[in-house]
């Protein structure tokens, strides 16, 4: 893949700024000016509700549910290792991240991205070795080392201009028309800024460029095969310093023309009218020892958007890709709450159906702690959509660990797959 970017003209992009995420009681106008919509406006007095609770109960130092239940619905910043405003070492030397307090759901209660439902890639580097280069990626130019941060192995690009590193795929054209993709990037202040690529089918240069980091956020992309460029600013709250030394969740989706690129809770950049098709995608950018790329947790899915959810809670079973959740916890991800959100709108708009929430895992680990898992995955799952307002009585949570695969557990990908939540029509 070639490293020249496509010629652009500057398009200036005001961007909206949110408000501070902690703010109690209020929360903004919902998109497409939904909020006029009277029962949209009893959702979200259903979220506000919900999640004021359960805040309160994490400032109370209390792991009970609101409704009274015997299972920890979300959060716990106790259990969660996050990146602070400083970096500290492990007994190897190896830097990671300070403790802080990590994103709450409350922060996410306007997150409208949902992710593709069906996994095209997934990588968190637990099955990897330290010091070593990951085994389901192509190292494409400069290099890159899988190294301890935290409570886990990262993605280090150290060395290139560009470094560059993709992942492994059985073919060179594996995105389809439509997806996702996420991953954790980590900002080291002197640090260049991470950028992703998507080529197209021809392989013969990028056709969507994207770049989110503490100078703002930028994306050139087609029109029709016409190059055009978008930059703006980050929102007040992820600016400057305020983005350097800590991690952040980035989301892109491609639906349609549309592109929307997220970085944490904030839609930072709109794109209404893309042509591009991209095929694949390459991770890298000006990187050096001192100053390296870092980035974890990779998911690309086919599909997207909250129109999906409803069509396939409609049919009666909905797999969900997007219910995310610590290693080997029970913790909700706050980035799962542009998903919840969406199911927890179905549930009210469809008051007579009740569904059962399963919890399935892969096959690594035994047969007893999958199972313990899941079901405590289910039953989390299930606290939260009632702290959102949903009636308790309709919803039944149930663990099945690894006893019922979707896919080959002997595959990396076949796993990815079988890490799942489903919802189930009773």
């Amino acid at each position: 893949m070639k490293t020249a970017f496509l010629p652009a003209v500057l398009v200036s992009l005001v961007l909206l700024t949110q408000p501070a995420a902690a703010q109690f009681g209020n929360i903004v106008d919902r998109v497409n000016n939904a909020a006029t919509n009277r029962a949209n406006q009893k959702i979200d007095q259903g979220i506000n509700k919900g999640l004021d609770k359960v805040e309160d109960g994490v400032k109370n130092g209390s792991k009970k549910p609101a409704n009274g239940s015997k299972t920890a619905p979300t959060t716990n910043p106790d259990d969660q290792q996050t990146a602070g405003q400083a970096s500290s070492a492990d007994a190897s030397g190896n830097t990671g991240p300070a403790k802080a307090t990590p994103p709450s759901m409350r922060s996410y209660a306007n997150y409208d991205f949902v992710a593709g439902n069906k996994i095209i890639f997934e990588d968190d580097f637990h099955t990897d070795q330290d010091g070593e280069f990951a085994e389901h990626w192509d190292l494409q130019a400069g290099q890159a080392v899988l190294n301890k941060f935290g409570d886990g192995l990262v993605m280090k690009i150290t060395d290139g201009n560009y470094g560059k590193v993709g992942p492994l795929m059985k073919t060179k054209d594996y995105l389809p028309k439509e997806f996702t993709l996420e991953y954790d990037y980590y900002q080291t202040p002197a640090a260049y800024g991470l950028q992703f690529w998507f080529d197209d089918a021809t392989h013969s240069g990028e056709v969507i460029t994207v770049k989110a980091d503490a100078g703002g956020a930028s994306m050139s992309f087609q029109v029709n095969g016409e190059p055009r460029s978008l930059d703006g600013n980050m929102p007040a709250e992820l600016q400057g310093e305020a983005f350097n030394d800590r991690w952040h969740h980035v989301a892109f989706i491609l639906k349609g023309r549309s592109i929307k690129l997220y970085v944490d809770q904030f839609r930072v950049l709109n794109v209404p009218q893309n042509t591009a098709v991209p095929t694949a995608v390459v991770f890298g950018g000006l990187a050096s020892q001192e100053n390296p790329l870092i980035f974890k947790n990779l998911r690309i899915a086919e599909g997207g958007g909250a129109n999906m959810i409803a069509a396939k809670f409609g049919e009666g079973k909905y797999i969900s890709h997007g219910i995310n959740f610590d290693v080997n916890k029970a913790i909700i991800k706050p980035e799962s709450m542009g998903e919840l959100t969406a199911i927890q709108k179905f549930l009210t708009e469809n008051g007579g159906s009740k569904f059962e929430i399963g919890g399935h895992t892969d096959a690594d680990g035994s047969d007893a702690s999958n199972l313990t898992l899941s079901q405590k995955r289910a039953d989390a799952v299930k606290a939260q959509l009632v702290s959102m307002g949903v009636d308790g009585s309709r919803l039944t949570a149930k663990g099945y660990g690894k006893t019922k695969p979707m896919a080959d557990n002997a595959t990396f990908e076949g796993k990815a797959q079988n890490r799942r939540v489903e919802f189930n029509k009773l």
